[in-house]
């Protein structure tokens, strides 16, 4: 058997959690339901001459809409707005419960899945942008540089010390950030009877990058899931049909699981989540999909190029081969159905295949690596719509679907909902077998997650539960020791998070508190071995990604605990203020200090575990 050492190896990890502080905004008022077509706000394209909505339909005034996702089926938190992810709950909210209180429920299951929009509906083109003044300090009670990572005193700026791990469940971002898109939609009837066909143009700005002055306008200003979308209609609902996707630039909407941190098959490189490792450029693919009455089904596919080494003939005409690296195209199969049996239970699959190029390790050299494996999905839903994430949806403008993105949460003082999901996802990817010299082997990944939101007239509360083993956690490697399996002597433990939030809403003051608080075990690496013939053992904390920790010699993980109390003001529809405190005990954390006993020798020691942080956050959305 081979012996091994821990190093401080790469191993992404993504923490699961429930928003506790977030962002509201408001979609501008609706206008009177008299099958004309309002005046778009100023921040809008006009449609196209002689586009009309549907009679009796409310046209959307100057914002993206809900389409049909990348996933089809998703789980939401409603933390995210359309391609911005911006938060569209109060502070403290139950992930589930925004957009699961926003999305309509008419539709074939498919559309509900997806949130697609029928055909024929008029288009425009439109901005929205989202921008945050942040002032405060994340641990105001150490020095800076006592601590890693580094907190400097008081300031304007956001930090990623401020997002906790139950912050945000079903987005890439905090919401926080300061960003704008520009969305270039357009819809219109085909020649051929029943078809119509739509095309979008989505690019985000990253106002924060621009001002860093850094030059890489690569992660400045980017596509955001631009699409060509055909759509043929075969029933007499206008949302059943056939639809075929195209993406010219990038898939990373197109994925398969139905919470966003546990959903695989993305190709967001920049932010360690892209399923093909080693990849250059981005991944188009296209999708194509059939939505019924109660039941949907899709497949599509990806392409990505990845560097790899090949075998060639030498250039000198001679019979030696030399190994090159270059860039290879390799693919991704994923595919899906959704069914709902009941009006108030949902069953959702999905499976896909991933090519992740060739190893380039010695003894295996030019041998496949691949990633398969399914997700599932159930939901119970009474009064409340089932949940998807946003992050997942096509950007739209179309006046016949609700405006769901940018609406607040809404109270009812007399209306009981609420929704219960679990989720399964399970993955096998072929890596080198570490134990064996020259031989391959698939390693199991598993994740789940159990969600409930409660909504009772002005209060709000929701509970998590997520279970992720260590491969799961480094499933974007792939592996803790990348493109290799786990040792045989080694140990793990998988994470294991629950968080609760809860808010209350007061209409009159316009006023909403909000507590909330989690609970993590984060994942760990250990290996055993014998020093001076004493045995001993030495863990790696992976709290998430890019973000481990080597423990002391001999001691082992403790709990991670962090909780927020927060308040917001609504000045506006458009205009809030948000203050918050929080809490956060990590004794996980670690530093490499001098032996006092020895003089030179290095020494690592745990740090303060405590760090306590307050800021307050000016926003508006339009």
């Amino acid at each position: 058997m081979r012996s091994f050492s821990i190093l401080r190896l790469a191993a992404p990890a993504f923490v699961l959690a429930m928003p506790a502080v977030a962002f509201a905004q408001t979609a501008p008022p609706a206008s009177p339901a008299s099958g004309t077509t309002a005046p778009a706000p100023s921040n809008t394209v006009p449609t196209s001459p002689g586009a009309q909505p549907a009679p009796g339909v409310q046209p959307t005034q100057g914002a993206p809409n809900a389409g049909a996702p990348a996933s089809d089926s998703a789980t939401a938190s409603g933390q995210v707005t359309g391609t911005q992810t911006t938060t569209t709950t109060e502070p403290a909210a139950p992930a589930p419960a925004d957009a699961s209180a926003q999305i309509d429920l008419s539709g074939t299951a498919g559309a509900r899945a997806a949130g697609t929009a029928p055909p024929g509906t008029s288009s425009g083109g439109f901005m929205d942008t989202r921008l945050t003044w942040t002032f405060g300090d994340d641990d105001f009670t150490h020095k800076t540089g006592e601590l890693v990572p580094l907190s400097p005193t008081f300031g304007i700026g956001d930090r990623s010390q401020y997002r906790l791990f139950f912050d945000n469940l079903n987005s890439r971002f905090s919401g926080r950030e300061n960003l704008t898109h520009l969305v270039m939609y357009k819809k219109l009837p085909g020649f051929i009877p029943n078809l119509t066909t739509e095309a979008a143009l989505v690019l985000r700005f990253d106002l924060a990058q621009l001002a860093a002055n850094t030059g890489n306008l690569n992660a400045a200003l980017y596509d955001s899931g631009s699409y060509l979308r055909l759509f043929y209609k075969t029933g007499s609902n206008e949302r059943e049909g056939l639809s075929a996707t195209f993406f010219p630039l990038d898939t990373d909407r197109f994925r398969l699981g139905y919470l966003y941190d546990l959903s695989w098959g993305g190709t967001a490189a920049s932010i360690n989540q892209s399923i093909f490792p080693r990849i250059q450029g981005a991944a188009p693919g296209a999708k194509f999909q059939y939505d019924s009455e109660k039941f949907y089904a899709f497949a599509g596919f990806k392409t990505a190029t990845i560097v790899q080494p090949e075998q060639v003939l030498s250039p000198g005409g001679e019979n030696d081969v030399e190994t090159v690296r270059v860039g290879e195209i390799n693919y991704g199969f994923l595919g899906g159905l959704g069914v709902d049996p009941t009006e108030n239970l949902r069953f959702d699959l999905g499976a896909g295949y991933f090519q992740q190029g060739k190893f380039d390790l010695e003894d295996v050299r030019g041998k496949n690596v691949y990633t398969y494996g399914g997700s599932g999905r159930i939901v119970v839903h009474q009064n409340m719509p089932v949940p998807q994430s946003v992050d997942f949806l096509l950007y739209k403008n179309d006046p016949n679907k609700p405006l769901v993105l940018f609406k607040p949460e809404k109270y009812e003082a007399d209306k009981f909902a609420w929704s219960v999901s679990a989720e399964l996802d399970y993955l096998q990817q072929h890596l080198k077998d570490f134990d064996v010299a020259g031989a391959t082997k698939d390693q199991g990944a598993v994740g789940t997650a159990i969600q409930g939101v409660v909504k009772a007239g002005y209060l709000r509360f929701s509970a998590t539960g997520i279970y992720r083993n260590l491969n799961f956690v480094v499933r974007n490697v792939p592996g803790f020791i990348p493109f290799e399996t786990l040792p045989a002597s080694a140990k793990t433990d998988p994470e294991l998070f629950g968080a609760i939030a809860a808010d209350y809403h007061f209409p009159a003051l316009h006023l909403t508190p909000g507590i909330g608080g989690g609970i993590q075990m984060p994942a760990t690496f250990r290996s055993e071995f014998t020093d001076g013939g004493v045995p001993a053992q030495r863990v790696i904390v992976v709290r998430q990604q890019g973000d481990e920790s080597i423990l002391p010699y001999n001691q082992d993980r403790s709990p991670i605990v962090q909780a927020r109390v927060s308040m917001r003001w609504d000045l506006s529809d458009m205009f809030a203020v948000v203050a918050w405190m929080q809490l956060i005990r990590d004794n996980n954390g670690t530093l490499v200090v001098r032996d006092p006993t020895e003089g030179t020798a290095s020494l690592r020691v745990f740090q303060s575990p405590n760090r306590i942080g307050a800021s307050v956050a000016v926003q508006a959305r339009f």
